[in-house]
């Protein structure tokens, strides 16, 4: 009778702790659409006029066509559509390895549910994903891009995240810039940019190291988000570049020392450590570019190791980056694994 009372008991536990977890999972409002796949499907350039003017924020948001222009932007995508390259390209786009099935909108759902968990009554914003062959396979007859982000509203090119094993690369597009456009980076990179509109920063603080942290919040938000996505896919560092910076950080910190560069607000010196760049050479030949943002990640990811308690609303809203670099004590030390 006691072991039945213990059974029961415990089961009853267990159930009570199941529903108080599911309760704390919040509702988003959830608007995503693969607008990809009704552009396929459309069988005349009347058909896509129509699906453009039912989504203005895809022909304006992402094209940046007029009113005027939309008509020839449907014309222009239909004829892109019946174009055998970009048929294949697109059909390719559609197999599971790439962005096939469900897959992309269950790990945004679940990304933007959690950030709703860590930003309560913060706007979950549309999403809407895209595909046109770069503007038009070797014709470029219009503008795309890879992401259109802001607070309401979030585009994807999927084209564009295709990656190395994609039929077309995107033009323009270097090397060492390919590792953040892999199919597997995509969410990564989405979330990334979306931080944006959550850090807060100090308005009149323009030295390297504000810009430095802002970065670093960003990459600690995203990592949190999506804890199982590797740091090669979030900073596009191969994974010998990862270790290897990490091993000898100390000898960057030393750099960003000895030069007196964290308070410096030259903008020639700041676009040296933060743009994106194949290295940092001013460091070392084999040191990656962006090699301040990956430092800012450094201090900010000290920073919250040094306060457990703080939340990640805390540490991106707190706009005083020198009282955060303070805090953190981060002198370069590595990582101890």
């Amino acid at each position: 009778m006691k072991i039945l009372y213990a059974l029961t008991f415990g089961l009853l536990l267990w159930s009570c702790s199941q529903e108080k977890a599911e309760k704390k999972m919040p509702e988003i409002q959830w608007d995503f659409q693969r607008i990809e796949r009704e552009m396929a499907a459309t069988k005349s350039e009347v058909e896509m006029g129509a699906l453009l003017a039912k989504h203005p924020e895809i022909s304006v948001g992402y094209f940046s066509a007029t009113p005027e222009n939309t008509p020839y932007l449907a014309q222009d995508l239909f004829r892109l559509y019946a174009n055998p390259d970009l048929r294949k390209f697109y059909n390719q786009s559609q197999e599971p390895d790439f962005f096939g099935g469900d897959a992309i909108e269950k790990e945004l759902k679940e990304a933007f549910t959690k950030i709703q968990q860590e930003f309560p009554g913060v706007k979950t914003p549309k999403i809407r994903t895209i595909f046109s062959g770069f503007g038009g396979i070797g014709g470029g007859e219009y503008t795309a891009q890879n992401l259109v982000v802001s607070d309401s509203l979030i585009i994807i090119g999927l084209d564009y995240f295709m990656g190395s094993r994609g039929l077309y690369k995107a033009p323009n597009i270097y090397e060492y810039q390919m590792r953040r456009l892999e199919p597997k980076a995509m969410v990564a990179q989405i979330i990334l940019q979306y931080s944006a509109f959550l850090i807060k920063q100090t308005e009149n603080d323009a030295s390297l190291l504000s810009d430095m942290i802002w970065y670093g919040k960003g990459y600690v938000f995203t990592k949190t988000i999506l804890p199982a996505v590797p740091d090669s896919l979030i900073f596009g560092y191969t994974q010998q570049e990862i270790a290897e910076t990490n091993a000898f950080q100390k000898d960057v910190w030393e750099h960003f020392i000895d030069r007196k560069l964290l308070f410096s607000s030259d903008k020639n010196v700041k676009a040296k450590y933060l743009d994106d760049r194949p290295k940092t050479t001013e460091i070392g030949p084999a040191c990656p570019g962006s090699i301040g943002r990956w430092l800012g990640w450094r201090i900010v990811d000290s920073f919250w190791k040094q306060k457990p308690k703080t939340t990640l609303a805390k540490i991106l809203t707190d706009p005083e980056a020198n009282r955060l670099f303070l805090d953190s004590g981060y002198r370069g030390e590595a990582d101890k694994k």
